[in-house]
């Protein structure tokens, strides 16, 4: 076991992973940051963030301010005296009093190619975009946003049918491969930081509703890629008869089309030069459920506008 101490810094299901990997391979994890518990659910009950229920389970003492604007809140990790913090989805930027405190320094783990989309949502930006590669970077925090030298980088090819869950789901095997083997070199002072280059910079910006409503007048691969980056959650949606509608998976075809239109009684959809063919499709407020159930309780007319 290393002796150097570690606090954690991280909020949703993705930073969980990081840490029970920390966990795992005998870091000293000594406190956990995260975001405070929210409302959430049907039931808008208060719940603690999952970083912050691992952390209980493993008697891993867990702090979490609004913010850092406050000298208490300062002084609280000053006085655990860090060797070195961790950060994977926190949430909240760092202010130089607190970038400063460790001396190892605070390090972020990005699941993409820095500089390449810097932000909140790279995951769902690399697969819209049509990306064949992605990856995971381990970099030295900075003020700005995820702006600072890189530790260390490893490269992931995407399957061109991959959705944002599985996607995820490989980029964590990763992350937290390239986190264990990385810390000992770090510790060690072993580690030769690798300035960004700013001409590279691209930005993931946060995800909205707007940006996940299927446009079908769009080219078929970006429908497709659309609907690849938010499944199964958020997932992408669209209307019909004033009704919302978000397809969880679905197969593409090139073809002659009219777009925005339902082709067929196996409720195809047409775009530029293709049509989407929903295989699980959603109902607002509704269990998903594979098409072939949806269309017997589901009535509409070929050659129907979605979007309408």
């Amino acid at each position: 076991m290393r002796q150097e101490s570690i606090v954690f810094m991280g909020t949703p299901e993705i930073s969980k992973v990081y840490l029970q990997s920390l966990i795992d391979h005998k870091y000293n994890i000594i406190a956990t940051y995260t975001q405070p518990p929210r409302k959430q659910g049907r039931g808008m009950l208060m719940q603690k963030s999952p970083a912050h229920a691992l952390s209980l389970e493993h008697d891993i003492p867990v702090y979490h301010p609004e913010n850092f604007a406050s000298l208490e809140s300062i002084n609280d990790l000053k006085k655990l005296k860090p060797d070195l913090v961790v950060i994977m989805g926190y949430g909240l930027l760092l202010p130089k009093s607190i970038l400063q405190i460790p001396p190892y320094g605070c390090i972020n783990i990005h699941v993409s190619l820095l500089p390449k989309w810097r932000g909140a949502a790279p995951i769902e930006h690399a697969i819209l975009n049509g990306d064949e590669k992605t990856g995971v970077s381990i970099f030295l925090l900075e003020e700005k946003l995820d702006t600072g030298p890189i530790i260390a980088t490893q490269k992931i090819n995407i399957n061109k049918n991959i959705n944002k869950e599985n996607l995820t789901s490989e980029l964590n095997i990763l992350g937290t491969t390239l986190l264990i083997n990385t810390l000992p070199d770090l510790l060690d002072k072993k580690i030769s930081l690798q300035k960004q280059d700013e001409t590279y910079a691209t930005y993931a910006k946060k995800i909205t509703p707007e940006l996940r409503r299927i446009n079908f007048n769009n080219e078929i691969n970006a429908v497709y890629n659309q609907i690849r980056a938010f499944a199964p959650n958020p997932s992408a949606w669209f209307t019909v008869n004033n009704m919302r509608f978000s397809i969880i998976k679905c197969l593409m075809k090139i073809c002659e089309a009219e777009a925005s239109t339902i082709m067929n009684r196996q409720f195809h959809i047409g775009c530029k030069n293709g049509i989407i063919i929903p295989e699980i499709i959603q109902r607002e407020g509704k269990k998903s459920m594979k098409i072939g159930e949806f269309l017997k309780g589901f009535a509409f007319d070929i050659g129907q506008k979605v979007n309408g």
